[in-house]
Parts: C-alpha cells; structure tokens; sequence
C-alpha cells in the first residue's frame, strides 16, 4: 500500500484539492486521476455506483498518484469495511 499523501499534506498543515465523482464510469475516475487531484471521492450514496463498480474506479484512480476515497452509502459497519477492503484510503460517512 502506497502512502496517504493526504494525511501527509494535512500532518503539514497543507490543504488537499480534490473531486467529487458521481458517475459509474472508470474512465472518467481515471481520467480525472490524472488532473493532479490530490484526492477523489467516489459517491456511493448519491449515484448508481455499486461495489463492484467503486472498487473498479479505485483502481483506475491508483493508476496515478491520486487517493482514491468514498462516501458510503450508509452508516454501516460492513459497508464501510468492504469499502475500504475495496481500497479506499478515506471513507465520508453520511448520518
């Protein structure tokens, strides 16, 4: 696992640039990837995007030096661990 530059800027006291992805399509989370984000979300809650589909777009975004992240669905444990099994570096969890 490669590290969390996030985490590093933050430790920092840097701020981190990213993106919101609501779309299903790879090719666009890769695409974005390689703007130089920082960090992207994957929305888990408000698009069609499922499982399979997220950790798909975590791996095209791992492509580059971009963190792949995710807001989950829902507030639940076995959802949220699947996600980051999955291979996000960072979880949103909506209440």
């Amino acid at each position: 696992m490669r590290p969390n530059t996030v985490k590093q800027l933050w430790a920092e006291g840097k701020p981190a640039f990213g993106a919101w992805l609501g779309t299903c399509s790879t090719l666009a989370a890769e695409s974005m990837a390689h703007q130089g984000w920082d960090w992207l979300v994957v929305d888990g809650e408000h698009s069609p995007v499922d499982l399979q589909t997220m950790i798909q777009m975590f791996q095209a975004i791992s492509t580059t030096d971009t963190i792949p992240m995710a807001r989950a669905e829902w507030n639940d444990p076995v959802v949220i661990k699947r996600i980051l099994d999955g291979g996000a570096y960072g979880v949103v969890i909506p209440w």
